[in-house]
């Protein structure tokens, strides 16, 4: 899962490494990405047409926390055929399983395009996305969201308290018919829904 609205501003070139140089583009020129989840390995069962993991993530999942006052962040979720030859990120590269969970900047300018082009990863077989805005003031505390802040007590935290658009949750069965790929694929896929938090 990715957020492709960070804001450019907010991060500074000179903490990334250069594997995340030049920023990666978000969803204009003047937003970078950042890494909030990253699966390899699951597999597709033909019996019952569901995702199988068996591996631990390359990154682990870190929910979604747009900046207090922020636009409406777009979180998307990527599926890519997994090929062969498909190789973890090396041990210097910030994405690697040991750095992007050690240090939040290296979850920073994460573009998907460079991953695509990697070693071992095959086509695009699906994405979908979620939105989510964080309605609190913008005023007090710093955000965790690029990892230079932690939460004060002053804070604008999102919450899921009174954001939520439907008063409850409603049944979904799903539209999708069955994904006809075997072996094995790379990411997780979730449905579209708007959240504001605040």
């Amino acid at each position: 899962m990715v957020d492709l609205s960070i804001p450019a501003s907010r991060v500074d070139p000179s903490e990334l490494a250069p594997a995340q140089l030049p920023l990666a583009l978000g969803v204009n020129a003047n937003r970078t990405t950042r890494l909030h989840f990253w699966q390899a390995g699951l597999t597709f069962s033909a019996t019952d047409g569901t995702l199988v993991n068996t591996t631990e993530p390359v990154a682990f999942y870190n929910g979604p926390m747009p900046p207090a006052g922020d636009i409406v962040h777009d979180y998307v979720f990527y599926l890519f055929q997994q090929e062969a030859g498909f190789a973890p990120p090396p041990e210097d590269s910030p994405f690697n399983v040991n750095n992007v969970n050690a240090e939040s900047m290296n979850r920073m300018s994460f573009s998907v395009q460079r991953f695509a082009q990697g070693e071992g990863v095959g086509d695009l077989v699906a994405a979908n996305y979620i939105r989510v805005q964080n309605t609190g003031s913008s005023s007090g505390g710093g955000s965790s969201e690029n990892g230079t802040a932690g939460p004060t007590a002053s804070s604008s935290m999102p919450s899921a308290t009174g954001g939520v658009l439907a008063p409850s949750p409603s049944p979904f069965t799903g539209s999708a018919g069955r994904l006809g790929v075997g072996g094995v694929l790379g990411s997780m896929v979730l449905g579209s829904v708007l959240v504001l938090l605040g």
